[in-house]
């Protein structure tokens, strides 16, 4: 009796034995290929054939939309933080931080699609740097991006000298006639904003500062919720949308334009949703 339980239990170790074994082989890690391969490596020829369709695209008369991205400035862990995965139609990036080597790498791929790229200053002091960064790695233009601290805008841009598009973010109506005549696009302060009524005082005050009407971006952030005329909640993008095309402005300025990136499992939803939407109505 004593060796049949004795036979039963050395069967039932090795039965264990044999499963921990098994499992160790089920559980053992395989590496995995993880590279993505980005449509133009996939078929390169169909994709030059695309990125042609969407320069082309860019050089009609279109509400301009133009993204204000928080680029990485060092290391980053997600995909929002870089231009090569901004939607395509895009006409603008401006970069709100100083470039890294990730942004002047994703340049050639900006020039494939015909997006400009703007290098952002948030001081007088870094004009210099930004005009030296146009000259040596062929950014399309430069940013002002004015706010408490930024210094001398004349000063500025006197540095910066000629650098291609220059666009200011922020209230013109602050500088004098001739800096105003400067500027190619002015984006409007109006992002932080939430009554409607707040917005055209602004647009208002650029205008009596001499700002052209079709100079003039609407800046917005996607996913906040605004106040219209009746006090009525509406929608940031949808708000920005009918106020661009009914007054005639230049285009639509997206601030946090990463806001949506994960939305859905689509890159960037409701900014793709807005670029199609602006093509079906038609500029006053």
């Amino acid at each position: 009796m004593k060796l049949r339980q004795f036979v039963i239990g050395i069967l039932a170790l090795c039965a264990v034995s044999f499963v921990f074994s098994a499992c160790d082989d089920w559980t053992e890690q395989e590496p995995v290929g993880s590279d993505a391969v980005r449509p133009d490596q996939k078929d390169p020829a169909a994709w030059a054939k695309y990125a042609a369709l969407v320069r082309d695209y860019k050089k009609t008369d279109h509400t301009l939309v133009y993204a204000c991205l928080l680029n990485a400035p060092d290391v980053s862990v997600s995909e929002r933080d870089f231009m090569r995965s901004l939607p395509d139609s895009v006409d603008i990036v401006s970069l709100q931080n100083t470039p890294s080597a990730a942004d002047l790498a994703d340049l050639p791929r900006m020039r494939e699609l015909g997006t400009k790229v703007l290098y952002g200053i948030r001081s007088a002091a870094d004009a210099a740097q930004a005009a030296a960064a146009v000259g040596q790695y062929g950014f399309d233009g430069v940013t002002l991006i004015v706010g408490n601290g930024f210094g001398d805008v004349a000063a500025a841009l006197q540095t910066l000298g000629k650098v291609g598009m220059l666009v200011l973010e922020g209230d013109p109506s602050t500088l004098g006639a001739q800096a105003v005549a400067a500027f190619d696009y002015v984006v409007l302060p109006t992002a932080p904003l939430i009554y409607q009524s707040d917005m055209d005082l602004l647009c208002d005050n650029a205008l009596r500062a001499g700002v052209a009407v079709g100079k003039l971006l609407f800046g917005v952030t996607p996913g906040v919720v605004l106040r219209d005329y009746k006090n009525a909640k509406q929608e940031a993008i949808s708000l920005g949308a009918r106020t661009v095309t009914s007054n005639g402005m230049a285009g639509i300025a997206l601030y946090d334009i990463g806001r949506d990136y994960y939305h859905a499992g689509l890159n960037y939803k409701s900014t793709r949703e807005l670029i199609a939407r602006l093509n079906l109505m038609s500029k006053n």
